[in-house]
């Protein structure tokens, strides 16, 4: 863990270092070669991602029973959004949120509750562990030994008796899921694309500084800025996705004053702007005072 630190604590430094550096002329110069329109244009996208999130998870829980509106699930997941945003790591706080929220809104036990968060993280860490696959194949025996620790964890921890519950409730819903083919395959597409769709923004920014961006390595940046945020130090992965992004683009030939913006507007849009949306649609419900 303290390796962890020293590590995120030196990429932090490097990504302010690099910002100290720039030029401020050089910075609005950068900032003028994204017009308004593209930055609208990748919120809008944005929006879109979550709202696919969203009906990802409305449809896992109506696979699972609950009667939850689209709506109320939204609430929810702006709920888990804002957590994902103040905890540290791989969104421990929200995805804790998001079952406490579903059991009490959905009127589900919360065995079956946690067994429905577990399903949407099972179809977006299947779905991403593809991406990944592909991008580093040489990878494939680390990260099946990694599948191979996390199943024999969980098969210890089967003599808990609340993990046991969890466990039977997130068997029953894979079996109802399997039972329904089609649902059950969209659901995984559905993670895919989603995925995919963050390569796809970083890529639309990289091109405004260099239209020749090769849209493999933009991806590989990308993933490899989330691979290290999701490492449980600081609130939202700030500071390390921001030093790793950054460095991994100096390091493919950007400028430093380009790199640090399009890392900036990136974290802004798939980051801070979605903090704000979640607080901005929880607030407007707390106003009408009712779960939208």
């Amino acid at each position: 863990m303290r390796k962890k630190h020293i590590l995120t604590a030196v990429l932090l430094t490097l990504f302010v270092v690099a910002l100290l550096q720039i030029d401020r002329q050089n910075l609005i110069g950068s900032l003028r070669q994204i017009p308004l329109w593209l930055i609208l244009l990748l919120c809008a996208l944005q929006v879109v991602t979550q709202l696919l999130v969203n009906l990802q998870w409305h449809r896992i829980l109506k696979l699972s029973g609950s009667q939850l509106s689209f709506k109320s699930m939204f609430y929810i997941h702006s709920q888990g959004a804002v957590m994902d945003a103040i905890t540290p790591g791989v969104k421990f706080g929200g995805e804790v949120t998001r079952a406490v929220q579903i059991s009490r809104i959905g009127n589900l036990p919360m065995e079956q509750a946690a067994a429905a968060v577990a399903m949407q993280k099972l179809f977006s860490i299947s779905a991403l562990f593809f991406v990944l696959l592909f991008a580093a194949r040489q990878y494939i025996f680390a990260v099946a030994a990694l599948f191979l620790l996390a199943f024999v964890g969980l098969f210890i921890a089967r003599k808990w008796k609340k993990v046991q519950d969890f466990l039977s409730a997130l068997r029953e819903q894979i079996k109802n899921a399997a039972k329904n083919k089609k649902a059950f395959a969209a659901l995984l597409l559905l993670s895919l694309f989603i995925w995919l769709l963050y390569p796809a923004k970083m890529y639309i920014l990289a091109v405004q500084f260099y239209p020749a961006a090769n849209m493999f390595y933009i991806a590989g940046i990308t993933f490899a800025a989330y691979m290290v945020a999701m490492l449980p130090i600081f609130p939202g992965g700030v500071g390390g996705f921001e030093g790793t992004m950054s460095g991994l683009l100096v390091a493919a030939g950007y400028a430093i004053n380009d790199a640090a913006i399009i890392t900036i507007l990136f974290r802004f849009i798939t980051f801070w702007f979605v903090l704000l949306l979640g607080l901005t649609f929880i607030g407007f419900c707390k106003v009408r005072r009712k779960l939208c």
